[in-house]
């Protein structure tokens, strides 16, 4: 069934009528039905019942190995048979049960503003823990499986949030340096441009290559920031290190652990973007050793729109960070001066960052409810899977149109693994006098593989080649891989689709 040069192993009708076989045999539905059941409930929600009741993860049978169970997997989720969803990476679909859950907390909280929470917990306890507080349950549980303390997990509204308030809280100074990347998102380099200018702080870009080939490994990695990490810094500043896990742009997977230890050992201390982390990747914070972790719920996560985790290290070996909270709702009042946490680190992030006048605890509670789904699943059986379906995906560009057509070819060492793919299949890819003609010719396969039928949801993605050469653009397709909705079947049907667009766009492919 996999494509080759002379094109796809399925065609559109295949992969319909192949769909529609699996579904029959899995439960699946047609975007008919899925049509006809939202006007009496969503799935896997009784008919007339959307909204009235929580409802726990649904229970998938078996082991998470082979086709058939991830396909069981994949009914959870309100994607129709005739929509492939490759664009995970800019915003997740949600389960069914986390949609008719949103609705519930949000129906409680209208009908019964004060009590809405103890309502919930009388009517359903096992599903609405309150101990030690509605909240702090949902913390415990994201700490548990992510591997941190419950006091030290914020339950944000999107990595921009968490972002703002990492920012906004440390006390920069004139001098302080932050060591970062020409790959930065502008959740990530927004805030370090306004460190800078609002706050005189250095900052030191690593220039990522363009082409991640196979043969770079982390110790190639490491030396890239070694040189800024080791400059020079004055007696009373600070240097941090603020860098994506995964580069949005490319798919680029950064080994964290290494480079927060390399932080370390230079006295810095670290940031980390992983909006992309979330849902995708086996996460353990303690491991990782940063100083924050900021990321999105609606992305791998699948939580919803407006979510996001935030770890802020409350624990450990080495000192922890000078900072002030970011949200400062409990920070103080005019009346104390100073303020009792004033140059105080004696609070918990869980409290102190969490709380605000009024926080949307419906959709972060659901936004949890999307995680217990993952966890019961197993978070390294869907890293494991999501892995294994983009590196099918490299495999076949790379037969098609070569190794060097990967932005980031499939590395052996696992610790730069993930489920995003990016690729450029024409020859003039390091060509920017090119790079219109491509980036044209790019947009349109996009926006045309998104009005047929199947619809196909992927992206286009642009970068510099380097920051010094501001001219020197680079363009691809970025694919997202979510071993919890996306199948080898539709992984060959995209690629069968692409090889087919390519070729009418008329633009010289590699080979």
């Amino acid at each position: 069934m996999a494509a080759n040069k002379q094109g796809s192993g399925l065609d559109r009708r295949d992969f319909l009528k192949g769909f529609a076989s699996a579904g029959i045999a899995a439960g699946f539905v047609g975007p008919g039905e899925v049509l006809a059941k939202a006007q009496s409930g969503p799935l896997g929600v009784p008919p007339g019942q959307f909204g009235r009741e929580l409802l726990p993860p649904p229970s998938i049978s078996g082991q998470p190995t082979g086709e058939a169970y991830w396909g069981r997997v994949r009914q959870a989720f309100s994607l129709a048979g005739d929509y492939i969803h490759m664009n995970t990476g800019t915003t997740g679909s949600p389960p069914e049960f986390v949609l008719n859950n949103l609705a519930v907390y949000n129906r409680y909280k209208a009908a019964d503003p004060l009590s809405w929470s103890a309502n919930l917990a009388a009517e359903a306890p096992a599903l609405f823990p309150t101990s030690p507080s509605a909240t702090g349950a949902r913390q415990a549980m994201v700490a548990a499986v992510y591997g941190a303390n419950a006091d030290e997990i914020v339950l944000s509204y999107n990595t921009t949030d968490a972002c703002n308030l990492i920012f906004a809280g440390t006390p920069w100074k004139s001098g302080d340096r932050i060591v970062t990347t020409s790959f930065e998102h502008p959740a990530l380099a927004g805030p370090i441009a306004w460190a800078r200018d609002y706050h005189g702080v250095e900052v030191v870009v690593v220039d990522i290559p363009s082409s991640f080939t196979d043969a770079v490994s982390v110790s190639d990695v490491l030396d890239w920031f070694e040189p800024a990490l080791a400059a020079p810094l004055g007696a009373y500043n600070k240097q941090y290190l603020a860098i994506s896990e995964i580069f949005y742009k490319n798919g680029l997977r950064m080994p964290i652990p290494e480079l927060c230890a390399l932080a370390r050992d230079y006295g810095a201390y670290s940031i980390i973007d992983t909006a992309h982390g979330w849902g995708m990747l086996p996460i353990n914070c303690h491991d990782y050793g940063a100083d924050f972790i900021a990321g999105a719920g609606h992305k791998w996560l699948c939580g919803g729109p407006g979510t996001g985790i935030l770890y802020v290290r409350n624990s450990g070996a080495g000192p922890l960070p000078p900072f002030a909270m970011g949200n400062f709702f409990l920070y103080g009042n005019p009346f104390v001066d100073p303020s009792p946490w004033y140059e105080s680190r004696a609070w918990n992030p869980s409290v102190y960052m969490q709380f605000r006048g009024e926080s949307n605890t419906p959709a972060v509670y659901a936004m949890t409810d999307a995680l217990s789904f993952f966890d019961q699943i197993g978070v390294y059986s869907i890293y494991e899977r999501g892995v294994a379906l983009g590196n099918h995906l490299k495999g076949l560009i790379a037969g098609q149109w070569g190794r060097d057509a990967l932005w980031v070819q499939e590395n052996p060492d696992t610790r730069f693994a993930t489920a995003l793919t990016c690729f450029n299949p024409f020859a003039a890819r390091d060509n920017a006098a090119s790079f219109a003609a491509m980036r044209d010719a790019i947009n349109a396969i996009v926006s045309g593989l998104a009005a047929e039928t199947p619809k196909i949801y992927i992206r286009s993605v642009t970068w510099r080649s380097s920051q010094r050469a501001p001219a020197d653009d680079r363009i691809g397709f970025r694919i997202s891989t979510h071993g919890v909705y996306n199948s080898y079947e539709e992984v060959e049907y995209v690629f069968g689709r692409l090889i087919d667009q390519v070729a009418r766009s008329g633009l010289t492919q590699s080979t």
